[in-house]
C-alpha cells in the first residue's frame, strides 16, 4: 500500500487507524509505504508515533520524494514496493476493514484485470453544499458504475483507493516515461494522472474493473466544500481532457495496433489525411501528421511520447 502525503499530519490519525484495523489472513503479507512529498509540518513524526501506538505488525516505511506532485510521489512509492499489487490510498481515505483482503483476493483470481476500483461514501467536515449531490463524483465519491463489473469502456478508475497490478506500472516507469498529466501539486488542482495510468493498463491489454463490495469513506475537509475550490477542481479536470481524449483516440480507434508496422502506404495515407484535414479544418490533422512520421520527428509532442513509449513497451 502506498500512502502519499503532503502536510497530512492532521488527517493521518483517522486514516492510519483504519489501516491498522484491516482484517487480513495471516498468510497475506503487506506493506505500508508512506511517501513524504515535501511536507512542511510534522507528517513523518505523526505517522511514526501513530503506527507505533497501533502496534501493527506490518512495518511502516517512510520515503521522501522531493519533486512536488502526486504523480512523482506515486512513482517513488511504486519503485519501493515489493509485492505484486499496489494500492493507492490517499491521506483522506478511510478503508473499510476488509478492503485489503477483498482487493487482494479479487485481483489474484482475475489476472486479466489491471486496475480495480471501489465505491466511496463522502464524510463532509462542513455543511453539505447545495451542489454536492450533482458534483460529488468529481470528488471521487459515490459509485463508479451501476453495478460491479467491467468498466474498461469507461476508461478510468478513481485514483482514491485504486489497486494496480504492479507489473504494469513497473514496465511503464522502466521506459523512462514522463506523465503528461501531473495530478495535484499542493494547492494546485491539476488532475488526470491516475486516469493516464489506467490508459496504459488498457494499452497493455488489461481490463478495468469496479467492485462495489470494495468500500471506503472519503473525508472532505470544509475548505474543499467552498465554491471557489469546486471551480478550481473542475478547471483541473477540464484541463486534463485534451490529453485524456488523445489517449482515448489512440486506444479506442485501434491506432496503437498500427504504429509498430506502418508501411509506406500507411504513412502516405496518414499524410494525405493530415493535409486534407488541415485544408478542411477537420480534427486530428496534427495526429495524422505525427503518425505519418512515426516517432522519428516530433510534431505533436504528446502523441510522439505516447507512440515512443508504446513502441518500447511492445518490443
Amino acid at each position: 500500500m502506498i500512502l502519499c502525503c503532503y502536510n497530512s499530519a492532521e488527517r493521518l490519525p483517522k486514516t492510519l487507524q483504519y489501516l491498522a484495523n484491516q482484517k487480513i489472513a495471516l498468510s497475506l503479507k503487506w506493506e505500508l509505504i508512506l511517501v513524504n512529498n515535501n511536507s512542511t509540518d510534522n507528517t513523518v513524526e505523526e505517522a511514526q508515533e501513530l503506527w507505533k501506538k497501533n502496534a501493527v505488525p506490518t512495518i511502516l516505511q517512510i520515503i521522501d520524494e522531493p519533486n512536488p506532485g502526486l504523480s512523482f510521489a506515486r512513482i517513488a512509492g511504486v519503485k519501493k514496493a515489493q509485492f505484486s499489487y499496489v494500492l493507492f490510498c490517499d491521506d483522506d481515505n478511510w478503508l473499510q476493514e476488509d478492503y485489503l483482503q477483498t482487493a487482494y483476493t479479487f485481483m489474484d483470481l482475475n489476472p486479466k484485470i489491471g486496475v480495480l476500483g471501489g465505491q466511496s461514501v463522502g464524510v463532509l467536515e462542513g455543511d453539505q453544499p447545495n451542489w454536492w449531490e450533482k458534483q460529488k463524483i468529481n470528488y471521487a465519491v459515490g459509485k463508479q458504475a451501476v453495478t460491479s463489473g467491467d468498466i474498461t469502456n469507461r476508461g478510468f478508475v478513481w485514483g482514491a483507493g485504486m489497486i494496480f497490478r504492479k507489473e504494469i506500472l513497473t514496465r511503464l516507469f522502466n521506459t523512462g516515461f514522463t506523465s503528461l498529466l501531473s495530478d495535484r501539486k499542493g494547492a494546485i488542482l491539476s488532475s488526470g494522472g491516475d486516469s493516464e495510468l489506467c490508459k496504459w493498463s488498457l494499452l497493455l491489454g488489461y481490463k478495468l474493473w469496479y467492485l462495489e463490495s470494495l468500500q471506503f469513506s472519503h473525508f472532505i475537509e470544509k475548505e474543499r466544500l467552498m465554491d471557489e475550490y469546486l471551480q478550481k477542481l473542475l478547471k483541473g479536470h477540464k484541463q486534463a481532457q485534451p490529453v485524456l481524449s488523445l489517449y482515448n483516440w489512440f486506444f479506442k480507434k485501434g491506432i496503437y495496433k498500427k504504429v509498430n508496422e506502418l508501411s509506406f502506404n500507411d504513412r502516405a495515407r496518414f499524410l494525405w489525411k493530415s493535409l486534407n484535414g488541415y485544408l478542411k479544418k477537420k480534427k486530428r490533422s496534427r495526429e495524422h501528421l505525427q503518425l505519418a512520421f512515426g516517432n522519428s520527428i516530433k510534431i505533436y509532442s504528446e502523441l510522439n511520447l505516447i507512440i515512443r513509449t508504446y513502441k518500447y513497451l511492445s518490443k
